[in-house]
């Protein structure tokens, strides 16, 4: 079974985004473009997140024909990195609303 759910999410403080989540099975997903709009990162950047990943891993997702789709824990669970030499210890993540919440 597969819903769309709409959500607002707040990003700073004066700016909402409104997401879209897409529920299969009782998972939640989003697509490229709403995991961009949340974490600020382009939509190329995802896509190369998904395909290439970084120094920990690649971010999860499924494909749905032509669809990519996210799993929305993973707005919280990805590792991102900052450049250097030492990535893999400068991680951080962030919240459901877009902001960091812990810097590595």
């Amino acid at each position: 079974m597969i819903s769309i759910v709409e959500v607002e999410v707040r990003k700073g403080d004066t700016m909402e985004v409104e997401i879209k989540k897409i529920l299969i099975n009782g998972d939640e997903y989003i697509t490229v473009k709403n995991m961009s709009r949340i974490v600020n990162k382009s939509d190329q950047t995802i896509y190369h997140l998904i395909n290439k990943g970084n120094v920990i891993r690649k971010m999860k997702c499924i494909k749905i024909e032509e669809k990519v789709l996210i799993p929305y824990s993973e707005v919280v669970e990805f590792p991102f990195t900052y450049a250097g030499h030492n990535a893999k210890e400068n991680t951080y993540h962030f919240n459901y609303e877009g902001k960091v919440v812990n810097d590595g």
